[in-house]
């Protein structure tokens, strides 16, 4: 009973504001798209819709690409209803959608890919179990190359048994030209299990490609357990997992089988201030490269802060700290908060 309260009492003093960024999920080492499949953070409904709650606005800026700030910003808006919780999210340009992009298109400031826009709308209750239902939406039209196309998808979730179980389902697109290439099917699914403080997790997933030779589906099989331990100023944590990914054909340079460790902690250092530090290495890795296997250093690092001023929240991470690269442990002066998120509650 005393650890149960010490584990709260931690994780209560990281939750005075919603936890809902790449940017914090980045810095611990987590999908920074999809979220974690067992940290707290609202980030989480972009695998499992329900995953998220209070009220709050977000904006993320996006990575700091040459070019890319504008396309690569998003941000939504949620809140809490007396029987369900609702969000809108605009943009999201690195979770769902088969889309392609049209053509580039000179603007007067050089050439530039027209990217479908994109909405997501989320909602989540309880009629005697958890659920959770994300539809999202996105189109391009591009009058200049006559290249036009749309597309929906949709994430469930739901508790079974005591397990979180999720499905998301990502139908296939037409190409926007003549000859071009069809993009085919995406699905996930996958579940949580919360055992003797620990929580397993397995995800299955499927992604299309396009209807050309030699490009056919990629998938991957997770699975894996993690635990959170709460301390008087914010939490450590570790994960262990299994990561086997089949690509077939010409996808050279994909990790076959993995086996990362995790581990990281997060605290509040003062009223206006936490950091955030993780580590993962796989145990087991092989490269695959020109079809042959090289097994190469897997170490990373992530690294981040929040600042806190009353309701609103600002995340930032370190990107680009790798061991696998050259120039390991180097931080350009582009790394530094290159990802920041805002997020606002009420």
């Amino acid at each position: 009973m005393k650890k149960t309260l010490v584990v709260a009492a931690g994780l209560a003093v990281l939750s005075t504001s919603a936890f809902a960024s790449k940017a914090r999920m980045a810095a611990l080492s987590q999908s920074a798209a999809l979220g974690s499949y067992y940290l707290e953070d609202n980030r989480n409904q972009w695998r499992s819709a329900g995953d998220f709650g209070g009220n709050y606005v977000i904006v993320e800026h996006g990575t700091d690409a040459p070019g890319a700030a504008a396309a690569t910003s998003e941000g939504g808006f949620f809140r809490e209803g007396s029987s369900m919780n609702y969000g809108v999210y605009l943009n999201s340009t690195d979770t769902y959608g088969n889309v392609a992009d049209a053509t580039s298109v000179d603007f007067g400031n050089g050439a530039v890919a027209v990217v479908p826009g994109r909405l997501d709308l989320f909602l989540s209750g309880n009629s005697g179990m958890d659920w959770g239902v994300r539809l999202g939406y996105e189109s391009v039209d591009s009058e200049t190359n006559n290249e036009e196309g749309s597309g929906f998808d949709i994430s469930l979730n739901t508790t079974l048994g005591g397990a979180n179980v999720w499905l998301t389902f990502v139908p296939g697109t037409d190409a926007l030209t003549a000859g071009g290439n069809d993009i085919e099917s995406d699905m996930r699914l996958g579940a949580t299990y919360d055992y003797n403080g620990y929580t397993l997790f397995a995800e299955y997933s499927s992604e299309g490609g396009t209807d050309r030779a030699n490009n056919e589906a990629a998938t991957e099989l997770v699975l894996g357990a993690g635990r959170v331990h709460g301390t008087d100023n914010g939490m450590f944590f570790y994960d262990l997992s299994l990561r086997m990914t089949k690509a077939e054909g010409n996808r050279d340079g994909v990790d076959r089988t993995r086996v990362p460790l995790t581990f990281g902690f997060e605290t509040r250092a003062t009223s206006w201030l936490s950091w955030r530090v993780s580590i993962q290495q796989s145990l087991h890795g092989a490269l695959e490269a020109g079809g042959n296997s090289t097994t190469a250093r897997t170490t990373t690092v992530g690294a981040g802060a929040s600042l806190h001023w009353g309701s609103l929240q600002v995340d930032g991470v370190l990107q680009g700290v790798s061991n696998a690269a050259a120039g390991a442990g180097r931080l350009g002066a582009n790394d530094l908060m290159s990802n920041v998120s805002a997020t606002y509650t009420f």
